[in-house]
């Protein structure tokens, strides 16, 4: 199924419900009635560019209503859209639209100088498309939507071809292109009902739609007939007015974004007794938040619903739901199972498998395997990493987790994340976990680090609470008392906060670069 075809169904199920509503500043609305003429728009104007169906076309802006638009108008195309994550470095921006051998790149004014820097780097773009202002050297985006022909195009496409490529953050490497095909994102929709006159409901965006949390939420407002309230960068401030003003329904957070509307100190002048549902994830999500989060948004109604998944997977595998978070009854377990990622999907078979790729028992710790129709085609030109991630139909997820006998997955850690001490494997979020269980501990993020004797041993990077204090004994001893003894950090460095990227996701690599010595720093 095109994905276009969401558009066409919603637009003629509910023509008059608003598709599309930007805040933060421009207010901008376009009902499904206006969408779909605005769509066929654009892609006769991007046909008339000399882009056909197979190619690919790149788009570097923060959240728009343009950016959707521009989405379909591909998909009508059957051309291939790439997200850009403009917070890349240059060697990474130049990476991906060469990799993915975009013909053409939309950008937006803020993102301008960012391209003319990379410019002659590009080897496949030929068209660069301004989605602002008018410039030398840019086709004009308003242009193209205003004068488009209004011609119906229909081009088939089939159900394996990709509709997105999606670059993985890189925090390691060079990013890898995720291939998504129109049956990646249909097999993710229909989980979900189609529109419906009788009922409306209103998404909340917040993520960066270059994130697949981000570009899900695209196609899954648009099928099942929501109003998709686009916020073009967030604070807590924008989201909880967007709730209170647009009354949304539904939203999308990461942890970071959740634990700073709890604290935003204007937290209580807005209603948000709209909402029904909140979802959050694509970084892990410490205990602590999550316990604090079912105070306060339980007792209002609101459900939490804790998505784990991966761009490779398009998006959610695994779902913790409202009921979970419902510490209402049953409240010993539930706590334990908040520590969880829930249970799988109904389209995702889910296995633990160990070195050797066979399926471990309900308990035993091994790597995370999926296999469902919404795993990825492959990584784009890299045939070699998509072989060593898709062995048998299964995505080997690269992160590490068990089972318990209820069917609620607990990820451990990440496998390329392991510590190796004197041939033991110790995984860092196990460490992790019990750390930021410590009174005086807000944030936790464990490394190896080189010794002479056991090759690798632990290092604790911590963040303390405001006014907190702790020693190195002292976290010893609480540490030995809750884990192997091999397992306690034998170094710790306390620091104002952890990098992470874009979504929260805490960056391994740096704190190794910067911590990565046999040493306690700051304590």
């Amino acid at each position: 199924m095109n994905t276009i075809e969401f558009l066409q169904i919603s637009s003629a199920v509910v023509p008059d419900r608003e598709a599309l509503v930007e805040v933060g500043g421009t207010n901008r609305r376009i009902t499904f009635e206006e969408m779909l003429p605005l769509v066929t728009k654009l892609a006769n104007s991007i046909q008339a560019l000399g882009v056909e169906h197979g190619e690919q076309i790149a788009v570097m802006s923060v959240n728009s209503a343009d950016y959707v638009l521009t989405y379909y108008a591909c998909a009508m195309l059957g051309i291939t859209f790439i997200p850009l994550n403009y917070r890349a470095k240059d060697e990474e921006l130049t990476h991906m639209l060469n990799v993915s051998e975009a013909q053409a790149l939309f950008v937006s004014d803020r993102y301008v100088d960012l391209v003319e820097r990379i410019r002659p780097t590009l080897t496949s773009v030929k068209t660069f498309v301004a989605y602002g202002e008018p410039r030398d050297g840019y086709a004009s985006y308003a242009d193209m939507l205003a004068n488009g022909s209004d011609e119906d195009i229909w081009v088939d496409v089939d159900d394996h071809e990709a509709t997105l490529v999606i670059f993985t953050s890189g925090t390691t490497a060079l990013p890898k292109g995720v291939q998504l095909t129109y049956l990646d994102m249909t097999a993710y929709v229909t989980n979900q009902n189609p529109a419906d006159p009788e009922i409306h409901e209103k998404l909340l965006v917040s993520a960066p739609f270059f994130h697949v949390a981000g570009a899900t939420a695209m196609m899954l407002a648009i099928w099942s007939g929501r109003t998709l309230v686009i916020l073009p960068a967030f604070t807590p401030e924008e989201w909880l007015r967007a709730v209170d003003q647009e009354k949304t329904t539904h939203a999308f957070v990461v942890p970071t974004m959740l634990k700073r509307i709890m604290e935003s100190p204007e937290f209580d002048k807005y209603d948000i007794s709209s909402m029904k549902s909140i979802t959050y994830g694509a970084a892990p999500m410490p205990y602590e938040v999550v316990r604090r989060a079912c105070d306060v948004f339980s007792p209002r109604g609101i459900g939490l619903v804790n998505a784990y998944g991966q761009t490779e997977s398009t998006a959610t595998l695994t779902f913790l739901g409202p009921e979970d978070h419902d510490l209402s009854t049953d409240t010993e377990i539930k706590e334990r199972r908040l520590r969880s990622v829930g249970k799988s999907m109904p389209d995702v078979e889910l296995g633990i498998m160990d070195d050797r790729n066979t399926l471990l028992p309900p308990g035993e710790e091994g790597e995370i395997c999926v296999r469902s129709d919404r795993v990825m085609k492959g990584y784009y030109h890299q045939e070699e990493a998509t072989s060593t991630a898709i062995i048998d139909g299964w995505l080997h997820t690269g992160d590490v987790g068990k089972l318990d006998e209820g069917g609620y997955l607990f990820i451990t850690g990440r496998k390329k994340d392991l510590i190796i001490r004197g041939g033991e494997n110790i995984s860092a979020g196990e460490i992790e976990n019990v750390l930021e269980d410590h009174a005086a501990i807000e944030e936790a993020a464990v490394i190896g680090v080189p010794d002479p004797d056991w090759g690798e041993v632990v290092k604790a990077v911590i963040v303390l609470k405001p006014g907190a204090k702790v020693t190195v004994d002292e976290l010893t001893k609480y540490t030995k008392e809750r884990l192997a003894s091999f397992k306690a950090p034998a170094y710790y460095a306390i620091v104002p906060e952890l990098p992470r990227n874009a979504l929260g996701k805490v960056l391994k690599t740096d704190l190794r670069k910067d911590y990565g010595t046999a040493t306690d720093d700051g304590m």
